[in-house]
């Protein structure tokens, strides 16, 4: 998906599901990224031309380290979850099987996403 726009995204907080749909102006086809389960996101820089540089799956440690200003922040909040300590909300990810899912972008949008899985359709 190297280099593909992102051209809309949706979330359906009742389902837990979110659809990134992107075009690729090389091969002038539409594909859809989609992602169920979805825990909780964070997207950044949402501009009306976003360029997708990878999509990476990073370890749920990862997500706690990336993310250690806004867990603080939401400090008994229950965000993402309810938790006492950083080693029980890795845990809890890793035993509820979540994934950390990593937009990078060459331009615009780019953010991340806690879902149990993903699959881009065309």
């Amino acid at each position: 998906m190297h280099d593909d726009y992102i051209v809309g995204y949706s979330v359906n907080l009742e389902e837990k599901d979110m659809v990134i749909q992107t075009y690729n102006d090389s091969e002038k086809k539409q594909k859809k990224i989609c992602f169920s389960e979805v825990l909780t996101h964070c997207f950044k820089c949402i501009i009306d031309y976003n360029i997708i540089l990878d999509i990476q799956e990073c370890e749920i440690s990862s997500f706690v380290k990336d993310n250690q200003e806004e867990l603080i922040k939401m400090e008994g909040y229950c965000w993402p979850v309810d938790y006492q300590t950083e080693q029980e909300l890795i845990e809890l990810l890793v035993a509820k099987e979540y994934k950390y899912i990593k937009i990078n972008s060459s331009y615009g949008m780019f953010g991340w996403i806690l879902a149990k899985s993903y699959k881009i359709c065309e």
